[in-house]
């Protein structure tokens, strides 16, 4: 009973994560195109995935800028956990 616990808290935590960046994600990408500061070519491709879980954003000078960044850092890293939570799980089923 406690593996499917955890197996629906890691869900929620993925699906949650991945629909709160799918908000957060665009908007900051779309509010760096809109200064002309654009990194890789949509809100979901791997080099602006990583510019946001590294926090670059913070050096740009921009005070508009964390606060669109922020939210979408912490969701995409909640989505990375709840990830890693699904698949952890089906690893401990397979064994």
């Amino acid at each position: 009973m406690a593996e499917l616990l955890w197996l629906l808290i890691a869900l929620a935590l993925a699906i949650s994560g991945l629909s709160g960046y799918a908000i957060f994600g665009p908007l900051t990408y779309r509010h760096l195109q809109d200064q002309q500061r654009v990194v890789g070519e949509s809100a979901f491709d791997p080099p602006f995935l990583r510019w946001i879980l590294a926090a670059r954003y913070r050096y740009h000078g921009d005070p508009v800028l964390p606060t669109l960044a922020t939210p979408a850092r912490w969701l995409l890293a909640t989505c990375l956990l709840g990830t890693a939570g699904v698949l952890a799980w089906l690893v401990w089923r397979a064994l």
